[in-house]
């Protein structure tokens, strides 16, 4: 059985259009904002306040793939342990947690200066 032309059009279409939204939903995050943040001392001193705490936030939805569990682990350093829901950063934020805040916050100068000019 063999479809039609016109049929096989619509079809090619959907599909293709289908692909571009999947790979398209890819999250990559926002480096313009994230440079801003970063360059602005976001995430580089301890959140004091509602405000500090919204642009942890704002810097952890903008971080890139490849630097946001840097992000993470500064931004769980500054929120309550019931907010935390990755095991490992719990466990960083009972135990651990100068040091891997200290840890992070070095990979996202490093990051920065590689990245946001």
């Amino acid at each position: 059985m063999t479809l039609p032309l016109r049929a096989l059009i619509p079809m090619g279409l959907a599909l293709l259009l289908l692909g571009a939204v999947s790979c398209g939903s890819e999250d990559k995050g926002d480096i313009v904002a994230f440079c801003e943040l970063a360059e602005d001392g976001v995430g580089m001193r301890p959140a004091e306040g509602e405000g500090d705490l919204a642009q942890l936030e704002s810097l952890e939805d903008a971080a890139p793939p490849d630097i946001r569990e840097a992000v993470t682990t500064v931004a769980n350093a500054s929120r309550e342990i019931g907010e935390i829901e990755d095991l490992r950063e719990l466990f960083s934020k009972a135990f651990a947690l100068e040091e891997a805040v200290a840890t992070a916050r070095q990979e996202i100068r490093t990051y920065t200066q590689h990245f946001c000019l």
